[in-house]
């Protein structure tokens, strides 16, 4: 029996647009290989030791002006990485809420504290605020390890109070879900071009409540 979910979320909960936010940071602030560094689901580079905790928002943005155009402020870093995330929908809002008052909810998202700055009011506007929605947000700068490793998926099970089998994770990484699932959890994968996010939890929560 499920009792706990836990949602990845970029490509989850929120749309990712990946060529929008190199395209910002490639013509308004200069940084022309970017794209080197920014991927949908694993970064490289300094937006990876961002992500993995091994350096702050400050030091990220005083690393990343380097690569910029003279005059780049930290403001225009923060517009150009504010590209790279819609808003939650209102169907999966609506979704998250409904499932918040069946299971206890949780965050176990490949992060960072620049992104993090930009999702708190994106999700407050959308009507989803974070510190009320889930029990609690694993996040991978805060614990210094990033998904797929096993340890990240050990401590979330942990902190969450429930046993391995008794969470589902919803990731759009393949290997973000075999992850989950090595750990003991059962997971699925999402597919935002194709998959409906309702019908997919619904769906998959009645299988293993069954």
């Amino acid at each position: 029996m499920i009792k706990a979910i836990f949602f990845d979320m970029g490509g989850v909960l929120l749309p990712l647009h990946l060529d929008k936010c190199i395209e910002a940071y490639r013509n308004i602030a200069g940084f022309k290989d970017v794209d080197k560094y920014l991927d949908p689901c694993h970064q490289r580079g300094i937006f990876l030791d961002m992500e993995a905790g091994r350096i702050g928002m400050a030091q990220f943005i005083e690393e990343c002006l380097r690569h910029c155009t003279p005059g780049t402020t930290p403001e225009t870093i923060l517009r150009c990485h504010d590209q790279f995330f819609g808003t939650p929908a209102p169907e999966d809002v609506a979704l998250v809420k409904e499932l918040g008052q069946k299971y206890d909810i949780f965050l176990l998202s490949n992060n960072n504290e620049l992104s993090m700055t930009l999702h708190i009011p994106n999700f407050e506007r959308a009507g989803l605020p974070l510190d009320k929605t889930f029990k609690k947000m694993f996040l991978s700068h805060e614990m210094k390890l990033l998904k797929p490793d096993p340890e990240i998926y050990r401590l979330a099970i942990e902190g969450s109070g429930h046993k391995a089998q008794e969470c589902l994770f919803i990731d759009d990484s393949l290997a973000n879900v075999d992850g989950a699932l090595a750990a003991g959890m059962h997971a699925v994968l999402y597919r935002p071009q194709t998959d409906n996010l309702r019908i997919l939890i619904t769906d998959t929560l009645n299988q293993l409540n069954a």
